[in-house]
């Protein structure tokens, strides 16, 4: 199992496991297929472009893109100190290979190199204990529930916020200049 940074020359494979995770797991993400499919090719490549503000790990096996994580951030000042995980998915033919911890250990170390960020946050179905169970395993501690987060064919479901604190609790982060 290979883990790397994806880049926009990752689009094709990146849009093609992106819908299939939808379709596998429509509670687990906020657009619907149909929502997803109409994203221009420019937008969808820019969520592959790594900066300061996001990045997108992907796990291969062999040439074939099985996995994926990235992280996103917002550069407004009070929220300048947290980081929120989306997109994680891997294929059912993938799971329990070690894939998803694989790609949130390089996550997370691409997090740590950030000075200012001392906070992962991300957002679970409640109904996926499997996945809970990992992002505790990984250091993620329940901050709460959104009731009613999604809402899907007319029914809600709830999610479970989590949070990773990379830093000693209480220490005051300044945004540089």
């Amino acid at each position: 199992m290979k883990i790397r940074a994806l880049t926009p020359a990752d689009l094709a494979s990146y849009r093609q496991l992106r819908l299939e995770s939808i379709l596998d797991s429509p509670s687990s993400f906020v657009p619907t297929h149909e929502e997803e499919s109409a994203l221009p090719e420019e937008q969808m490549a820019a969520r592959l472009k790594a900066s300061p503000f996001q990045v997108t790990y992907g796990a291969f096996q062999g040439e074939v893109l099985v996995g994926t994580v990235g992280m996103v951030r917002d550069s407004r000042s009070k929220i300048y100190h947290r980081a929120t995980i989306v997109g994680v998915y891997v294929t059912p033919n993938a799971r329990a290979t070690g894939a998803v911890q694989a790609m949130f250990e390089a996550v997370i170390a691409h997090a740590r190199k950030i000075p200012e960020l001392v906070q992962l946050d991300l957002k679970v179905n409640t109904v996926n204990p499997r996945a809970r169970a990992v992002y505790a395993k990984l250091g993620f501690s329940s901050c709460g529930i959104d009731y009613r987060a999604l809402c899907i064919d007319g029914q809600f479901h709830d999610e479970e916020r989590m949070a990773l604190y990379l830093d000693a609790a209480g220490t005051i982060v300044r945004r540089p200049a």
